[in-house]
């Protein structure tokens, strides 16, 4: 870039060049007393242009002149230092070894320190004139006050945004933060109040109208303090949260992105890092299916896999609209050939068609019947699908040598109580089962919890009764979950199938489980109503097959690491169907047969801690 093209950095050289002279001089100044002689001052004149010259090569060889002056940081003060070092070696050698004169030589001391003052200075007085001088003369009208969650990075970062940007209206009172070390210290003028616990007394002394959570390690326990903190307050005010990086990379925004606190921010995790290489290895250029592309695990595995280059994905789903939906979405996102297939995984010349036409290289296994309600009173169906489906589309993959199969399971598998859970722990043996035989295919399962805000959740059931006026139904007061959000889950079942060898049930590390009671409070809260005033809270009992708390691993000690530090390996559960092949034609003849008694006393054969609820236990529960 050329420096004469841009009228600021024109005026930016000269100064530098009037600071460079300007110093030089000083130098002999303190040199001599303020007293410099006839003989020394000729010497300063004649050298002047040749330290002059040394000094802007540097600063051009640094690129001094390609920041953005009132973003200077310490990445630029390590390149003036830089430059000027470069410069002062070069000027002093060039007088020292050419010029070959007389010469103070403690001017060459004291000249790069002033220099390296000087230029350094005038950038940080720009920063500083931009970011703290730029008062809202021309903005009227009413100023919300903030108070900042967190006096860490993100929340230093996020004061400077506030300041440099105005016309948002925002006047920060300062910081609260539960580390003791930081209380009563300033950040750019700005206190740090004290702890969360504060927070009443500081809303009621400020006035604060907005309360901004800047913290990007343990989000989740940070804003479920806060939540607690505000609920019962009269005037509460809005909870907003700070954009992760994660957010700030999405689609563009507006340049200070806060946004509400969600329920997903509520969640005890941390976000999962991912070796996007080996998914990319694992995906590029290739054939995906996705069977219950409509769903929505299967409508973000889409999403997510076309960030891969693939060849080509086809979505398979039995409900036309969500495939209608799943295909729309997915062509304004990916350059790959969209083979929308409406059909049944438990129609087997469909499937053989779909395998035998397009040869899929992975298939990744989201459809099932998944409310566990539901499947209570239709047997039949929940193991034609869940199991039968998951036998028949695995059976075509290894038939046609596709180079993976990834089974999407649940952490009802394990000691199920419900036909739901009971059917995925068999798809998880028929699965496993198919891995034991010799093949092409790598098989593996990926078993994790709740998914956040997927349809049917109780998480949209609370906003659906919300948007009612409530009240909230919550099963059981201590009924517990394991959430996650439908992004991450799919993430760290790619990267599980990206990792497989074959045979492998991976579990998705899920956190602390959730209270359902304290999310209905929490999500209450987070709408802007007062428990217990403008909105209540039912117990309505447990359903059928609903079990008050859930479980990831029947045996906590039986899973090993994996070379992801939040996916694991289970050890003790990998046994296959004992005589597989006769298994499935059992299941098929009773599901054709509708007997849904003889259908759960098989399933308590195939799976020994299955425990399914007393009305199961007599033929008239069909």
């Amino acid at each position: 870039m050329k420096i004469t093209s841009n009228p600021k950095r024109m005026s930016v050289f000269f100064m530098d060049a009037l600071i460079v002279l300007g110093g030089y001089w000083c130098a002999f100044l303190l040199r001599f007393d303020f007293n410099i002689d006839p003989e020394n001052w000729a010497i300063m004149v004649r050298t002047a242009p040749f330290v002059l010259g040394a000094y802007l090569l540097g600063f051009k060889l640094f690129s001094l002149y390609r920041g953005i002056y009132y973003f200077s940081s310490f990445s630029d003060l390590i390149n003036i230092t830089k430059a000027v070092a470069f410069s002062a070696l070069c000027s002093g050698a060039l007088i020292l070894f050419v010029l070959q004169g007389q010469f103070p030589r403690s001017v060459l001391i004291l000249h790069p320190l002033l220099a390296y003052m000087g230029v350094g200075g005038l950038r940080f007085a720009i920063r500083w004139g931009k970011t703290f001088l730029n008062l809202p003369r021309f903005y009227s009208g009413p100023y919300r006050q903030v108070l900042i969650v967190g006096a860490g990075d993100l929340g230093e970062s996020l004061l400077r945004q506030m300041l440099k940007t105005p016309e948002l209206r925002y006047r920060v009172v300062g910081f609260v933060d539960d580390d003791a070390a930081k209380w009563g210290l300033n950040i750019h003028g700005y206190p740090v109040l004290g702890a969360l616990k504060l927070i009443p007394n500081l809303l009621k002394r400020y006035h604060i109208d907005e309360i901004v959570i800047a913290i990007t390690s343990q989000r989740g326990d940070i804003a479920r303090s806060v939540v607690d903190v505000l609920q019962g307050l009269r005037r509460r005010p809005d909870l907003k949260i700070a954009p992760s990086l994660e957010e700030m990379l999405s689609p563009a925004g507006p340049s200070l992105a806060l946004r509400r606190v969600r329920p997903a921010d509520l969640l005890n995790r941390s976000v999962a890092k991912l070796d996007s290489a080996k998914i990319s290895r694992f995906l590029d250029g290739k054939t995906i299916l996705v069977t219950g592309s409509g769903g929505t695990i299967g409508a973000e595995l889409c999403r997510q896999v076309a960030q891969y280059s693939p060849a080509k994905i086809l979505l398979m789903e039995i409900n036309a609209t969500g495939l209608f939906y799943a295909e729309s979405d997915l062509k304004k996102k990916c350059s790959a050939e969209i083979v929308p297939i409406l059909g049944s995984i438990r129609d087997q010349k469909l499937l053989e068609q779909v395998f035998s036409r397009h040869k899929p290289q992975v298939v990744l296994h989201a459809a099932a019947h998944k409310h566990v309600h539901q499947l209570e009173f239709n047997v039949g169906e929940g193991v034609g699908n869940n199991v039968l489906g998951t036998y028949y589309v695995a059976a075509a993959a290894q038939r046609h040598q596709a180079e993976a199969f990834v089974l999407v399971s649940t952490d009802k598998a394990v000691r199920p109580s419900s036909i739901m859970g009971a059917t995925k722990r068999a798809a998880e043996l028929v699965v496993h089962s198919l891995a034991l035989k010799k093949g092409k295919t790598r098989f593996n399962s990926v078993r994790f919890g709740n998914v956040l805000g997927s349809s049917g959740s109780v998480l949209n059931i609370f906003q659906e009764q919300i948007s009612r006026g409530g009240p909230l139904t919550v099963t059981h007061p201590e009924a517990r979950r394991f959430f996650m959000t439908v992004e991450e889950a799919v993430q760290l079942i790619l990267q599980a199938a990206a990792m497989a060898r074959g045979g492998e049930i991976f579990v998705l590390k899920m956190g602390t489980p959730v209270r359902i009671m304290d999310m209905a409070r929490n999500l209450v809260t987070l709408s802007g109503f007062e428990l217990g005033k403008d909105m209540d809270i039912e117990i309505t009992g447990l359903k059928q097959g609903e079990k008050i708390e859930e479980e990831l691993l029947e045996d906590s000690s039986g899973y090993a690491g994996s070379e992801h530090p939040d996916i694991m390996i289970l050890r003790s559960e990998n046994l296959g169907l004992a005589e597989f092949a006769s298994s499935m034609r059992q299941l098929e003849e009773l599901c054709a047969g509708g007997a849904s008694d003889k259908l759960v006393r098989r399933l308590r054969e195939l799976i020994p801690t299955f425990t399914p609820h007393a009305s199961h236990e007599t033929p008239s529960s069909r």
